[in-house]
């Protein structure tokens, strides 16, 4: 009942505001809350996986980079000052108290997009289909975990965080493929000046969507 009630519970947190008015996270709250988020990325990492990438020695097919507090407004100035970005991306990172980019390390994505690459197989398709399958696996773990540490949460796919200039600037290998931008706010860290915006899908949900075969 535990498990099924953080799942119900579990909600999507979306925070704006300006950049100029990111707030540090003190130390003594930088400190517990880094504890919990690093041992939540630990935990999240035990999502089941079908195929051992063994990439530098490491079969996960997934990485997770994670943006400590004194790191969130660099990267919210970088994306507003130096890529010149004037979307929304830049006050949803100035919002958030640590921001964790969950990527996975696909094996056949350069067949796909080069033409004159041999035919990708079936076989392959379903490789890579398995990698991504487990990094997502491993990020609702992730927001799980967190929500019950009353962390809000917000997954996005990434926006202007995929583009090749922010792996550049956060040393993200370019192999890697963004699945995941995890916003995160810690509860000490909640505040109301915040633009928040929950999750559009929340109250649209049905269970339509099963179907009990009888053979």
């Amino acid at each position: 009942m535990t498990i099924e009630t953080i799942i119900r519970n579990r909600k999507t947190e979306k925070l704006l505001c300006d950049v100029d008015a990111h707030q540090a996270v003190p130390v003594d709250i930088a400190a517990k809350n880094k504890k919990i988020l690093l041992q939540a990325v630990k935990t999240a990492g035990w999502a089941p996986f079908h195929f051992p990438r063994n990439v530098d020695d490491i079969a996960e097919p997934w990485r997770a980079h994670i943006l400590w507090p004194e790191d969130v407004k660099k990267t919210a100035l970088y994306l507003r000052d130096q890529l010149n970005v004037t979307t929304k991306e830049p006050n949803i990172v100035a919002a958030c108290s640590a921001l964790v980019l969950v990527t996975w390390l696909p094996e056949f994505h350069d067949l796909i997009v080069d033409a004159d690459a041999p035919a990708i197989r079936e076989s392959q398709l379903v490789r890579d289909e398995e990698h991504l399958a487990a990094t997502s696996a491993l990020v609702q773990n992730l927001l799980l975990i967190l929500g019950s540490h009353n962390m809000a949460t917000y997954w996005s796919s990434g926006g202007k965080l995929r583009q090749a200039e922010m792996f550049d600037y956060l040393g993200i290998p370019a192999d890697e493929r963004l699945l995941g931008a995890v916003f995160v706010e810690y509860p000490e860290m909640r505040d109301e000046s915040k633009q928040r915006k929950e999750g559009k899908h929340r109250h649209s949900r049905c269970e339509d969507w099963i179907n009990e075969i009888s053979l």
